[in-house]
């Protein structure tokens, strides 16, 4: 600063995707327009969804802001070797709009986290999806999921995380920027983020990965609804989740400078 950048996040749905609009009907196929891109596909063994968005695109997409930003995303199609044995295959959202120095430090955020994530990538494949965008009014945030593959794994290791931005200036908000006080900020979280795990999966080992520690709560998205938790730390069997904490549970603790940009 998988079921999280404005959609309507619904608690009580076992939520595995990481999207920051309304999900498309899951086809994956690209809704844009542009030289098709298409990225390549496997078979995975698994016993749920991929924790990766749905409906995103597999070309070259202009996403149109649901609100008043005059900013707006395109999705750029990436792949190739980060050594002779692991190779990647990334969506890149690049940020466009009249504010150059705002786009510039965002851009170089987005880059600066897919080469972090081709750094952790050793003899694997790496995808890299990115979720819908939630382009508010001042706000920016965005999406991933994807895996690694090691040759000859049962299954991937999956991700998911988010990145949101402020576009009066450009700079990352993380989730210690979020609050007037984030020990807090993080006791509020956790009691909502702990129910909805239990109500999804009432016999699943969670551990202590909604335990108010900034930790755990590293990755999140917002929409005008409220901020999206994304849960990482979980066995694969559960997969990365998303809950929505609506903003009227967070009354009082979120930076008042802060409040109405994250909402917008």
């Amino acid at each position: 600063m998988t079921a999280a950048v404005a959609c309507v996040l619904l608690l009580g749905a076992p939520l595995t995707l990481v999207t920051g609009c309304q999900p498309s009907s899951g086809s994956g196929k690209s809704t844009g327009t542009g030289t098709h891109a298409h990225a390549s596909t496997r078979t995975t063994p698994r016993d749920k969804p991929p924790a990766v968005p749905v409906g995103q695109p597999n070309s070259p997409t202009t996403r149109t802001p649901g609100g008043s930003s005059a900013y707006r995303i395109t999705i750029r199609n990436e792949r190739g070797a980060i050594e002779p044995s692991a190779s990647y295959t990334a969506q890149v959202p690049v940020l466009a709009g009249p504010d150059a120095a705002v786009v510039r430090r965002v851009n170089a955020a987005i880059a600066e986290y897919v080469s972090q994530e081709k750094t952790r990538t050793a003899h694997e494949t790496l995808t890299l999806t990115a979720g819908d965008p939630h382009v508010g009014a001042r706000v920016l945030a965005l999406s991933f999921g994807g895996d690694r593959y090691p040759p000859g794994a049962a299954h991937p290791s999956e991700l998911a995380s988010g990145l949101v931005f402020d576009l009066r200036t450009g700079d990352r908000v993380t989730i210690e920027d979020v609050f007037t006080s984030t020990d807090a900020g993080l006791r509020r979280l956790e009691p909502v983020v702990r129910a909805e795990l239990e109500r999804r999966f009432p016999d699943g080992p969670t551990g202590g990965v909604t335990d108010p520690l900034p930790a755990n709560y590293q990755q999140f998205v917002v929409n005008p609804k409220g901020l999206v938790v994304i849960v990482t730390e979980l066995p694969h069997v559960l997969g990365p989740q998303s809950v929505l904490v609506p903003w009227s549970s967070l009354d009082g603790l979120v930076r008042p400078e802060l409040a109405e940009i994250l909402r917008s």
